[in-house]
Parts: structure tokens; C-alpha cells; sequence
């Protein structure tokens, strides 16, 4: 009785060992998946740039700039509206990316 109890003790332990190493682990991406987009607008008015995929679009004054976080490893395509102004244009944002865009004529 007692060498059953023994082998039955260690099957369970040996089963445990074998089984705790299948769990699948996950890892973060760096800087939480996210990069940054910056907008600088050096028109001598404001722009509105527009993020197709996100759906946003927002309004650059003159002599500023704009950032945008989005999630990393994307492309993603800009609208760009101003004053006798009209560009589209498309980036790939990577994790942690700080890429800058300056909009001149």
C-alpha cells in the first residue's frame, strides 16, 4: 500500500513538471505596441490631417506640431487639406517609431 502511494506521488509530480512547462507564454510588444506619427505644419496657414484608417482628422496651426499615437506595426495613410493644398500619403509605423512628417510647399 505504502509503494503505491509512493509511485502514485511521484507520477503525479512527474505529470505536474511535464505539463507546467506546455503553458504558452506571451510577451509584450516593446513601448506597448504603439509608435508616434508627428505632423509639423510649416504652410503659412492651418491644415487639417486626416488618418484614414483611425478616422481621425485634426487641425494643425501654423508653426506646430501634431502628434499621433498609433498601434505599431501598420501602415497607415494621411490626408493632408490646407489652403491650395492636397497630399495623401502613407507610412508604415513600427513599434516605437517617432517618425515626423513636415508639411511645406
Amino acid at each position: 500500500m505504502k509503494k503505491s502511494a509512493i509511485a502514485l506521488s511521484l507520477l503525479l509530480f512527474a505529470s505536474v513538471l511535464i505539463f507546467s512547462g506546455c503553458v504558452k507564454k506571451t510577451t509584450e510588444d516593446p513601448c506597448g505596441g504603439k509608435g508616434v506619427l508627428s505632423v509639423e505644419n510649416k504652410l503659412d496657414s492651418a491644415i487639417s490631417v486626416k488618418v484614414v484608417q483611425t478616422h481621425n482628422t485634426m487641425s494643425v496651426e501654423k508653426d506646430y506640431s501634431l502628434p499621433f499615437l498609433l498601434a505599431g506595426n501598420q501602415p497607415y495613410t494621411l490626408t493632408i487639406d490646407g489652403p491650395r493644398y492636397h497630399k495623401d500619403t502613407t507610412f508604415m509605423i513600427l513599434y516605437c517609431d517617432n517618425k515626423l512628417f513636415v508639411v511645406t510647399k
